[in-house]
């Protein structure tokens, strides 16, 4: 079997199974509707407090950072995308790209983590299984690439 994420002299060889990429290929849209305000639980996981005990800093951090970590996460989102569209054929991406493309993972499950409820392991253990398994997979592939990367 191919592995899904290679390191190269030039840098991470994306190949992916077709039925993964259809597992990924909503990924970005999903972190998009990503709401900002309270209602969405997931959003607090995406604007967490820096300076928690500084309100005021809090704000001027967020008052100067946000648009640009907004960007650059629509960057690595954009990115993800259209690795994917070449992955099921296999695609070598930069690190940076590969390091965009954690990001991504990262974020999705932060985003379902949160709107499922996981707050502690404990929670994890009482997953449906199809949760498990989404949870699981997503899990699975930020290792694996984590892995290429640092190799």
């Amino acid at each position: 079997m191919t592995e899904l994420f290679a390191p190269t002299a030039d840098g991470i060889r994306v190949t992916l199974p077709e039925g993964l990429v259809e597992f990924l290929r909503d990924v970005p849209t999903a972190l998009d509707l990503v709401g900002t305000n309270e209602a969405d639980p997931a959003a607090g996981r995406f604007h967490v407090a820096v300076y928690p005990d500084d309100s005021e800093a809090d704000g001027e951090y967020w008052r100067w950072m946000e648009g640009e970590l907004d960007e650059s996460r629509a960057a690595d989102r954009s990115a993800f995308s259209l690795i994917l569209e070449s992955a099921v054929d296999g695609v070598v991406v930069s690190r940076a790209e590969a390091h965009g493309i954690l990001r991504v993972l990262v974020e999705i499950r932060l985003a379902l983590a949160a709107r499922l409820g996981l707050e502690t392991e404990a929670d994890y253990r009482d997953l449906d299984h199809t949760d498990a398994v989404v949870m699981d997979t997503l899990a699975e592939l930020q290792l694996m690439l984590l892995t290429a990367i640092r190799s």
